[in-house]
């Protein structure tokens, strides 16, 4: 795998690319089969984002959703913080862009499934918010891993399960993806730990829905960690891992 080319499999994945830039990463695909593998890895992850752009929302919860935005005040257009909104987005990169978009675009069709969108009482509009916050900070916080300039991508098979991990040290932050993970038993939970020198810690839960897919997972990386495990805990996770892990990515 050559290095420059090895970069541009994120910004090929989502077709970020120039022309130039394509055709001649092309030429390196089809020699390459890492590079192949990670671009088929990183096109499922964004396939899985854009999954709800297929689902049209319910005509009654446009209407519940209209109804709420004229009852409730709107900044003024030269407000700071539609300000900073634009500021971001001229500042991002496509690639950082497209999964913005695409995880943001998940976000709302989650919280359409939630069943907490009968927004009747404006404590129930205030939760609805702090949901659509919370895929909002997610979500570019995937953006911003994505464009470190150290961002590396590791791609791996093990027990019939892929993960891809996105890592950068200089943001000590990692992003875990995976497929091919089984709904785990009951009372029990996925949970993804941080290897090296210091023992293993806590990047959090698994969290997958009815279909079976994961959820992206991004975690603060602590310093020296060497890779990362998956293993199976618990319902609620534990303080340290209770298994061997099911699946280990060298980092």
């Amino acid at each position: 795998m050559s290095t420059d080319m090895a970069t541009l499999t994120g910004a090929y994945a989502v077709d970020a690319l120039t022309e130039i830039e394509r055709a001649r990463f092309e030429r390196h695909l089809a020699a390459c089969g890492d590079c192949a593998q990670e671009v088929r890895e990183l096109r499922e992850t964004v396939t899985r984002l854009g999954l709800a752009a297929e689902t049209a929302p319910p005509e009654d919860l446009k209407r519940r959703v209209l109804a709420e935005v004229s009852r409730t005040g709107q900044s003024p257009p030269g407000g700071g913080e539609t300000g900073h909104r634009r500021q971001i987005l001229r500042s991002a990169s496509p690639w950082g862009m497209r999964l913005t978009a695409a995880a943001a675009v998940v976000g709302v069709a989650l919280a359409a499934t939630f069943g907490g969108l009968a927004w009747h009482s404006q404590q129930e509009l205030a939760q609805a918010r702090h949901r659509f916050e919370q895929v909002s900070e997610s979500s570019m916080a995937m953006a911003r891993l994505m464009e470190a300039p150290d961002a590396r991508v590791v791609v791996t098979s093990q027990n019939g399960m892929k993960a891809t991990t996105v890592m950068s040290e200089q943001l000590h932050r990692a992003m875990f993806m995976s497929t091919g993970i089984e709904q785990p038993p009951a009372g029990h939970s996925y949970q993804l730990w941080f290897l090296g020198p210091f023992g293993a810690t806590s990047a959090g839960l698994i969290q997958q829905d009815r279909a079976g897919r994961v959820e992206p997972l991004v975690a603060p990386m602590p310093k020296a960690t060497t890779a990362m495990g998956v293993t199976l805990e618990p319902a609620g996770g534990s303080s340290e891992p209770t298994n061997d892990p099911m699946m280990t990515m060298s980092l």
